[in-house]
């Protein structure tokens, strides 16, 4: 029987943090079943779902991180789950992709994210950019979600087209087709 814990750690970026917090969670028999890892500005930040042998307590977690903490100035938060909650359940709905690129202005999150939380469509991804190469900022969101099975697809595509109007960028939905190995 196994036990999930969501790990968090965080401190300012420097090569070697992913491996030194894989290769602990690894000697105690854990395995990474969900991640999501990214630097930003100068900080990295991860958050991870372990399933771990269910012998393993959570201070013998914290014990086994400790010296990575040390190391590479990380901070840490275990927590445990329910086994239902650590993983993604095929019967969600459908998987697509949101793209919003254009001149940076404030509002474009909360717009995006509102049409959403309105229709009951999660967010599984969001990843943000900023572009300062050319005269003006450019700004990049993608977002990933999920999709509820009966979600009225052609009133959000007609919202994010309002939006995309409104808001002077340009807004992408695509189907993400999942792959069978």
């Amino acid at each position: 029987m196994k036990k999930f814990v969501v790990v968090t750690a965080f401190g300012k970026d420097q090569p070697g943090m992913v491996a030194g917090v894989s290769e602990a969670l690894y000697a105690l028999g854990g395995n990474l079943e969900d991640a999501s890892m990214t630097r930003l500005g100068g900080e990295f930040a991860m958050m991870m779902v372990v399933a771990l042998p269910s012998k393993v307590t959570l201070p013998a977690a914290s014990k086994a991180l400790a010296p990575w903490g040390r190391r590479l100035g990380l901070q840490f938060q275990i927590k445990p789950i329910q086994p239902a909650l650590a993983r993604r359940r095929a019967d969600q709905g459908a998987a697509f992709l949101i793209s919003v690129y254009g001149t940076d202005r404030a509002g474009i999150v909360s717009n995006v994210t509102r049409a959403l939380a309105d229709r009951k469509i999660s967010i599984t991804g969001l990843n943000t950019r900023v572009l300062r190469h050319a005269k003006k900022a450019i700004y990049i969101l993608l977002l990933e979600i999920q999709v509820p099975p009966k979600a009225d697809m052609d009133s959000l595509r007609s919202e994010l087209d309002q939006m995309r109007q409104a808001l002077g960028v340009e807004i992408t939905l695509q189907d993400i087709e999942p792959v069978a190995l």
